[in-house]
């Protein structure tokens, strides 16, 4: 009988052994690094194990852990108890940023004035319809309205705020009008779409369908102009946008942002243009283009050209005249076997030499001008007179040095622009499949004369002489 005490004492022992090792299994809890979610960890040196509902609770608790708990997980854990690694065990609610709105434009807005040019360098001529249209009451633009973000709670109950999307407003200019429900921008009017810094107005057209001349006079518009025929002889348009012309200008004046010619430009005609010229030749006129001229043929004409010559069409011509051009100049051929004089000056010109000079000018005048305020201003102030004109005297001479102050930077700001462009017309060259004998070239300070016909070369300046080198 002692015996079996003895057994049943020693058994009772080992159980109570086992009880104490089995709750010293390790319950370990883990957070995402955002907080959103919770993950358990439980790790045991023995075969069976024991853990209770208390005891994964009080781990959730050391960490904060209160909400999002997933109680079938912990329940499975507790009806199943066994080794896990990072079993997630509760998940918030994660915030959800809103999304952004924005304005949805109806209309192409990277359609260019300038005109596309083919894979072989060539201008197509024929297809020219750069004109952005718009009728009345067209929609040009939709307002999308961002979507509203949704807040969030991480396990350990903290609320996380959503960033909200943010609100686009319209940027409308000049003829265009919202709807009334505050959605969508409209045309008011029918004309062209004028896009600029994201800002949409519709600008009027005026088209000609006929000549411009006996029955039309001179022609003055602030928007587009559209001749379907020529302008005659004596007449002028003068446009601050684009004028786009079907006929021929002959013997006739254009003024005006961008031109386009279908036809030709000839007969003594001059033509001022401040950005682009394209047309499909030029004989005997005079242009002065502060961007690039696109023309198939330049026959004996005197040019001013701030940017780039493209003679690269089916003919590609450039004969005879005086050129004056900035940047480059690209053309089949140059000059001809019968020797009509073909005079080109490329690079810095006089026209830059001389804005140069009198900006520099303009900068001197302006400082003594303001040095002579600062001296009024420094006699005012120095006099301790009360009488009511001094003040008003002081105001003025301020208000005359903020705006010398502000003459100077501009200007400063203008030279510094014109000598790097100084500087990048070094670079210049001239590209040809073929430049005739007699052809006189300047490029910046430096001449030459073409003796022997010259093919497939580019040209350019280098300390003082010019460079030939094959046209790869």
């Amino acid at each position: 009988m002692e015996s079996n005490k003895q057994v049943n004492s020693n058994a009772d022992e080992l159980t109570k052994d086992k009880e104490l090792e089995e709750i010293k299994a390790n319950i370990k809890v883990e957070l995402s690094s955002d907080y959103y979610e919770a993950f358990i960890t439980i790790e045991c040196d023995f075969h069976e194990i024991k853990i209770n509902r208390e005891d994964i609770m009080e781990a959730l608790n050391k960490k904060n852990v209160v909400y999002g708990l997933k109680v079938e997980v912990i329940d499975d854990i507790i009806q199943n108890p066994r080794e896990v690694e990072r079993l997630s065990i509760a998940e918030g609610d994660r915030h959800e940023n809103g999304i952004d709105g924005k304005i949805e434009y109806h209309f192409d807005v990277d359609k260019k004035t300038k005109p596309k040019l083919l894979e072989d360098g060539t201008v197509d001529h024929k297809e020219l319809d750069y004109i952005l249209k718009a009728d009345e009451g067209q929609i040009l633009a939709e307002k999308i309205l961002p979507i509203d973000s949704k807040d969030g709670k991480t396990v350990t109950d903290r609320v996380i705020k959503g960033r909200p999307g943010k609100y686009f407003e319209f940027k409308s200019g000049k003829n265009v009008a919202v709807s009334d429900d505050g959605k969508y921008l409209c045309a008011a009017k029918s004309g062209v779409i004028e896009f600029e810094n994201n800002r949409i107005s519709l600008i009027e057209v005026l088209e000609i369908n006929d000549n411009v001349g006996v029955s039309t006079g001179n022609i003055t518009f602030e928007g587009k102009v559209v001749v379907r025929g020529n302008v005659e002889t004596g007449y002028t348009i003068n446009s601050k946008d684009e004028v786009e012309i079907f006929g021929v200008v002959e013997g006739a004046e254009v003024i005006a942002k961008n031109i386009i010619v279908h036809k030709g430009i000839h007969n003594s005609a001059r033509i001022t243009c401040e950005e682009n010229l394209v047309c499909k030749f030029m004989e005997s006129c005079y242009a002065k283009v502060k961007g690039d001229i696109i023309c198939d043929a330049i026959i004996h004409c005197d040019i001013k050209c701030f940017g780039k010559i493209m003679a690269s069409g089916k003919k590609g011509l450039i004969l005879g005249g005086n050129l004056s051009v900035r940047k480059e100049i690209i053309a089949k051929t140059i000059g001809s076997q019968i020797g009509s004089p073909t005079r080109i000056v490329l690079g810095i010109d006089e026209d830059l030499l001389r804005e140069i000079k009198e900006t520099k000018k303009l900068i001197e005048e302006t400082k003594v001008d303001l040095k002579k305020i600062n001296q009024a201003i420094d006699l005012v102030q120095g006099k301790k007179s009360k009488d009511p004109k001094r003040e008003g005297f002081l105001s003025k001479y301020l208000e005359a040095r903020n705006k010398y102050d502000e003459t100077i930077k501009n200007l400063e700001r203008k030279i510094k622009n014109l000598y790097s462009h100084f500087e990048s017309l070094k670079n210049s060259k001239i590209s040809s499949g073929q430049i005739y004998a007699g052809t006189a070239i300047r490029i910046n300070n430096t001449h030459y004369i073409v003796k022997n016909p010259l093919v497939n070369v580019k040209l350019s300046e280098q300390d003082g002489e010019i460079v030939i080198s094959p046209l790869v």
